[in-house]
């Protein structure tokens, strides 16, 4: 394979491993949908939470999803999903509300003195509360989120920015609470705990690819010597 091919081929597979960990994700037309995964293992649990957005709807200065949210976590402890928040939204919110157990929240603190821009919780605030008004471990909750905003959604839609924090409270043997903002919108194994080093074939690439450069330079070298 030449040089070219090579470097190629490397940057496409960490573009793809990238691409596989999204910072950013936007819904800008009806229909559009993605997951944020949270998955950390924490005094002896697997905290396992995936939530799905689906935009039901879209104007100028409101934007409604359909939100589903799976608690997925098991091990030691209650594990209740608590909250969520989002670091930056853009364009700027003005307002957000949830349906059912949840409510939401515009520039709050979250997940160790976080202030994200948006939050949606389970109990009566967003940095925690009762346990038995969160998500218990194996339950799934499904509910409208709406969002509003005085700039406009139509020009380029709703983008969500990293970093995206959780909450859990009675987690694993000592029930404490934890809290992350490691998730990521992707795929299932993109948390934190299994995706923050590149697979071993992406790592290949990249050195095969320094490896054929370096013969390439002194390649080049020999030649004008």
């Amino acid at each position: 394979m030449s040089i070219k091919k090579l470097l190629a081929a490397t940057f496409a597979a960490v573009s793809a491993f990238a691409s596989a960990q999204a910072a950013t994700v936007t819904f800008d037309s009806t229909g559009d949908s993605n997951t944020l995964y949270f998955l950390e293992s924490a005094d002896g649990a697997t905290l396992d939470t995936r939530i799905s957005f689906l935009l039901t709807s879209l104007s100028a200065g409101s934007a409604t999803f359909s939100v589903s949210v799976n608690n997925a976590s098991f091990g030691p402890g209650q594990n209740t999903f608590m909250s969520f928040g989002i670091d930056v939204v853009s364009p700027t919110l003005t307002g957000a509300s949830a349906t059912g157990i949840w409510d939401a929240g515009t520039g709050v603190t979250l997940a160790g003195a976080q202030k994200v821009d948006l939050c949606v919780y389970s109990a009566n605030k967003c940095a925690g509360g009762s346990i038995n008004s969160g998500l218990g471990e194996g339950l799934i909750s499904t509910f409208s989120l709406t969002l509003n905003t005085s700039g406009n959604f139509l020009t380029s839609g709703v983008t969500f920015n990293s970093p995206f924090s959780a909450k859990w409270q009675g987690v694993g043997l000592s029930g404490q609470s934890y809290e992350t903002n490691d998730g990521c919108f992707g795929t299932a194994d993109c948390g934190s705990t299994t995706t923050n080093v590149p697979e071993p074939g992406t790592l290949a690439l990249v050195g095969l690819a320094l490896l054929g450069a370096g013969v390439s330079r002194r390649r080049l070298a020999a030649r004008a010597a």
